[in-house]
C-alpha cells in the first residue's frame, strides 16, 4: 500500500479519535459539574431568597440562579440554612455555591465570585416615632444600640466604623421585632427585605423610617464559589452568569419582582 495512503488513514484515524474525545467531553460537561456541585445554599432573605409557603425556594435572586443552573444542566436542590452557618459552608466546603452575597473588600479573597443575582440598598432604620433621632452624618449614631444580623456585611461595617453597642441576632425578624419592641434603638437592613418581613410579621411599613443609607454595603449581590472550585467549573459558571445577563432574562426576572427602586 502507498505510504501516502497509510498515513492519510492513519491521520483521518486520529481525526476520527479526537471528535469522539470531543463529543464525549461535550456530552460529559454537564454530569462533570454537577459532580462538583455538591450543595447550593442561601439564607432566608425575601424577596430574594426565601422559603415559599409550599416549601419551595422562590425569591427573585433564587430565579436567576435556577437560570444559570439549568444552563450547566445542574440539577440539585437548594437549601435554606442561617446566614452564619451557609456562609462558613462556602468558605470551608469545596463544592459550594452560595447566593446572595455582599462584596466587601474583607471577602474578596475568600471566595469566587460568579456573577450577580439581584442589587439591594442598606439602611438604618428607627421607629417612626423616634424622631429624635436625626443624624447628619454615621458617626451621630455611635451613641445608640443597634441591632444587626451575625455575620452580615452591616455587622463588619459599623464594627469598622468604631460601632460597640452592636447587639447581634441570627436572623432579621429577630431584628425588627427588637426595634418594634423598643429593645435597640436602630437596626441594620435591607430595604425590599425589610418592607417583605414587616408585612409577613403583620405590621405596618409606616412604622419605621431610614435614618441613613449605607452607601459601603449597598449594590450587587452575588453568587459565589468556594476558593478551592475547580477553575474550568469557576469559568463555566461566570460564562453562564453572562449568558443569563446578557440575554434579557436577569433584567426580565428583577421587572417581574416590582422591587423598591
Amino acid at each position: 500500500m502507498n505510504r501516502f495512503v497509510v498515513r492519510w488513514r492513519i491521520a483521518r484515524a486520529g481525526r476520527r479519535a479526537a471528535v469522539a474525545v470531543m463529543i464525549v467531553a461535550a456530552w460529559g460537561m454537564p454530569s462533570f459539574a454537577a459532580d462538583l456541585i455538591v450543595r447550593v445554599v442561601t439564607e432566608e432573605f425575601p424577596p430574594f431568597d426565601y422559603t415559599a409557603e409550599d416549601g419551595s425556594v422562590s425569591g427573585v435572586a433564587t430565579e436567576v440562579v435556577r437560570a444559570v443552573l439549568g444552563e450547566l444542566d445542574i440539577d440539585v436542590g437548594i437549601e435554606v440554612l442561617p446566614w452564619a452557618r451557609a456562609l462558613r459552608l462556602a468558605r470551608t466546603d469545596p463544592g459550594t455555591l452560595l447566593f446572595s452575597v455582599v462584596r466587601t473588600p474583607e471577602r474578596e479573597d475568600q471566595f469566587h465570585w460568579v456573577g450577580v443575582v439581584c442589587e439591594v440598598k442598606s439602611y438604618l432604620f428607627r421607629l417612626s416615632e423616634r424622631t429624635e433621632i436625626l443624624p447628619g452624618s454615621l458617626s451621630d449614631l455611635k451613641g445608640y444600640s443597634i441591632g444587626v444580623v451575625r455575620d452580615w456585611a452591616g455587622q463588619k461595617y459599623l464594627e469598622q466604623n468604631g460601632f460597640t453597642q452592636l447587639q447581634l441576632v441570627a436572623e432579621s425578624d429577630s431584628n425588627i421585632k427588637k426595634l418594634l419592641n423598643g429593645r435597640v434603638d436602630l437596626i441594620e437592613d435591607y430595604e425590599a427585605n425589610l418592607i417583605y418581613r414587616l408585612d409577613n410579621l403583620g405590621f405596618d411599613v409606616s412604622l419605621v423610617e431610614k435614618v441613613y443609607f449605607n452607601a459601603d454595603i449597598s449594590g450587587p449581590l452575588y453568587a459565589v464559589l468556594n476558593k478551592k472550585t475547580d477553575p474550568a467549573l469557576v469559568e463555566r459558571f461566570r460564562d453562564a452568569f453572562s449568558r443569563v445577563h446578557l440575554d434579557g432574562r436577569y433584567e426580565a426576572i428583577q421587572r417581574g419582582w416590582r422591587l423598591p427602586p
